[in-house]
């Protein structure tokens, strides 16, 4: 992510924070990060080619199919202005992290071999939300490589409880063994 998409994303969160518009903001940027992501409108968005007018004027159609907030609005027009509409999805990026920080909350990716249940999920959600005192977001991957067992991913750190790992440390363990 870059320093423009972290600058942009600071300031659109200052003015929400004001405008006691976090969420809210936050689900209209994903919205718009995507159209941004977009294989067939992204490159035109960001195309040097295309009219600084043509640009703001797609933009506002694009906000107003979104229906988008006044500020969000004005705020995909200033970087339609300024050609920086590629960054929108680093900006995305940089917003959740900011939001996350102010609510308190820490998000963790759990890669299983198939799909756990209820409960599976939410002891794991307790354990990590005792660890980082945090309220906890999950993102669920089901990983048919893992032969079992979890991965998780969490502030930066990785967890590895898979049965994969358990096998190569056993493995390690018995060839150290055998010298």
């Amino acid at each position: 992510m870059s320093a423009v998409a972290r600058r942009y994303a600071r300031a659109l969160f200052a003015l929400a924070k004001e405008s006691a518009t976090l969420e809210p903001a936050a689900r209209e940027l994903e919205r718009t990060a995507a159209v941004a992501k977009d294989p067939t409108i992204g490159p035109v968005l960001s195309s040097p080619l295309l009219a600084p007018a043509r640009r703001r004027d797609l933009v506002q159609r694009i906000a107003g199919e979104l229906r988008l907030s006044d500020l969000l609005t004005r705020f995909v027009t200033l970087l339609a202005d300024h050609q920086r509409l590629a960054e929108l999805p680093g900006i995305h990026d940089y917003f959740q992290q900011l939001l996350d920080v102010e609510l308190g909350r820490a998000r963790i990716t759990i890669r299983s071999a198939r799909p756990l249940d209820r409960q599976q999920e939410a002891d794991l959600v307790a354990a990590f939300s005792q660890l980082t005192s945090k309220q906890i977001v999950p993102n669920l991957v089901v990983d048919p490589e893992l032969l079992g067992g979890v991965v998780v991913e969490a502030a930066g750190k990785v967890y590895d409880g898979s049965v994969r790992t358990q096998f190569h440390r056993l493995a390690r363990q018995l060839a150290g063994a055998a010298l």
